[in-house]
């Protein structure tokens, strides 16, 4: 089946190593219910059979078109691909997972003339039921990366208020750089967002997440990327935000590493300097927290945090 000139939504998928999974996600994609689409495979430098599974789909399915880059990551990949789209609409999806049949068909319904971005997998959002947000207000939750604000599958984009910019980060940012590209599109439209509640993903295994550990160094840069992408008279609107945010990740960063790779770090300084300006303290559970004097009692703390927490939602059930 041919695709439109103008399809209604792209999908671009980035390649790497991917000659195991990329047919299946491939087939999920043609299984959807909606039919205007069309799909760009972004090979990024593969050294294995990837371009090849890649010219074969797109000679079974015209709608498929497949390109060829140089090794520069998923970002620059993504956006590549985007700048080969021709959709009124551009989603991603990573060559190792898959869509459910309705996801571009429940994704398209939440769309509308005064919308710029749908969020889809809105389920993630702790204690949101709203399916139209205020952009004034979604933007503290993509500042805090909620649920699953911040990922660059399962939601759609709209192209026009896209642009090459939203994925330049530096080469070697390579976790938490599409957290960066969530917030520079969110503040670029003040078109209230759109939530979708229903699964619109199936995320496979993830590998990069899983063997990443984050540093105090890294933290500060991603916040001075973060902080790069919020107009600069908003930032004391978004301040106590950005506090949260990098709450959770000093928190783990101290279970990962010891006490003295982070206590005197510029992060850990910034923290307490941004909770001074708020007349803000640290709780005492994660003042003790970060007092405890070794990663083992630190790790064991938060196991515990986790089964009481646990507990009290079990009891409360």
């Amino acid at each position: 089946m041919m695709t439109s000139a103008s399809p209604f939504i792209s999908i671009v998928i980035p390649v790497f190593q991917a000659e195991d999974t990329l047919a299946m996600c491939v087939s999920s994609v043609q299984k959807q219910t909606m039919s205007d689409w069309e799909l760009l495979l972004v090979d990024d430098g593969s050294t294995d059979n990837s371009l090849s599974v890649c010219h074969a789909l797109a000679t079974a399915d015209p709608r498929i078109r497949v390109f060829h880059q140089a090794n520069g990551g998923p970002s620059s990949a993504r956006c590549a691909g985007f700048l080969q789209a021709r959709g009124t609409w551009v989603t991603f999806v990573d060559a190792d997972d898959t869509l459910p049949p309705t996801a571009l068909a429940t994704l398209s319904s939440a769309t509308s003339d005064d919308a710029d971005i749908v969020l889809g997998n809105g389920y993630t959002l702790h204690g949101e039921q709203r399916t139209i947000i205020p952009m004034q207000d979604f933007r503290h939750l993509a500042v805090r990366g909620e649920g699953t604000i911040g990922l660059p599958w399962g939601s759609l984009y709209r192209r026009s208020v896209m642009t090459q910019a939203l994925f330049d980060v530096p080469a070697n940012i390579r976790m938490g750089e599409d957290y960066i590209f969530w917030l520079r599109l969110v503040f670029s439209t003040e078109h209230d967002m759109h939530i979708v509640y229903e699964k619109v993903y199936d995320k496979g295994a993830d590998h990069a997440c899983s063997t990443f550990r984050w540093t105090a160094d890294y933290a500060s840069r991603i916040h001075e990327l973060r902080m790069s992408s919020i107009p600069e008279e908003l930032h004391h609107d978004y301040l106590y935000d950005t506090v949260v945010d990098r709450i959770d990740n000093l928190f783990t960063i101290a279970v990962t590493w010891p006490r003295r790779e982070w206590i005197d770090s510029a992060f850990y300084k910034g923290i307490r300097a941004d909770l001074n300006r708020l007349h803000k303290t640290l709780p005492l559970k994660q003042r003790l927290f970060l007092r405890l004097p070794s990663r083992f009692w630190r790790r064991m703390y938060s196991h515990v945090s986790d089964i009481l927490a646990w507990c009290r939602r079990l009891t409360k059930a």
